[in-house]
């Protein structure tokens, strides 16, 4: 059985995606993403950086589309989502598919905050990573210092990856990768409105 913690960590989660907070996902919220990511990064519109960053934007999107409800090819709506993670991913026991989630997220993360390539996302491009999300940035500091184990003032692939798993699969309150979205009690988006 999933804890009502878990819960509230994946509706926290859907809506930062759910950038226009309609109660879906949909594609014009991950057009959006790669549109604030490309004037937050100043990147040319159809440059490298821009075409990169929407190939990786669409690709999420349809692979959660296509895995949470197959037959409906253009939006997901918050219970479906929560379903989807608690019955597939948490409760399933299937290794592999909380592998391939995991994987999935930090990639998406890692490859549109890692800005200078240099296989580290500093607090600067965590900090805009909270910024682009609609994200209270009074977390950032707390939750980069939770994920920061080693001080090194940068987090590594290996620090994104345990945190995301902590933040998708552990129904224990006190682990750092609670925090890797700031403040899962809080509501996402709260400048917006």
């Amino acid at each position: 059985m999933s804890s009502e913690f878990q819960q509230k960590k994946l509706g926290y989660f859907f809506r930062i995606l759910d950038l226009n907070s309609n109660g879906s996902l949909q594609m014009d919220d991950f057009t959006e993403m790669v549109e604030k990511v490309r004037v937050r990064l100043d990147y040319e519109p159809g440059s490298k950086e821009h075409t990169r960053i929407t190939n990786k934007a669409v690709k999420l999107f349809n692979s959660l589309v296509k895995d949470i409800k197959p037959f409906s090819f253009n939006q997901v709506t918050e219970e479906e989502w929560i379903g989807f993670f608690i019955k597939k991913v948490i409760l399933s026991g299937d290794e592999d598919t909380l592998d391939d989630y995991k994987e999935l997220i930090f990639n998406f993360m890692f490859d549109f905050f890692d800005q200078n390539r240099d296989g580290f996302i500093s607090k600067k491009e965590y900090e805009d990573f909270y910024d682009i999300f609609g994200i209270d940035r009074t977390f950032s500091d707390k939750a980069f210092s939770l994920l920061d184990k080693t001080q090194s003032y940068k987090l590594s692939r290996y620090d994104l990856m345990n945190a995301v798993e902590e933040f998708l699969a552990s129904d224990d309150t006190t682990v750092p990768g609670n925090w890797i979205f700031g403040n899962w009690e809080s509501e996402p988006h709260v400048a917006d409105l």
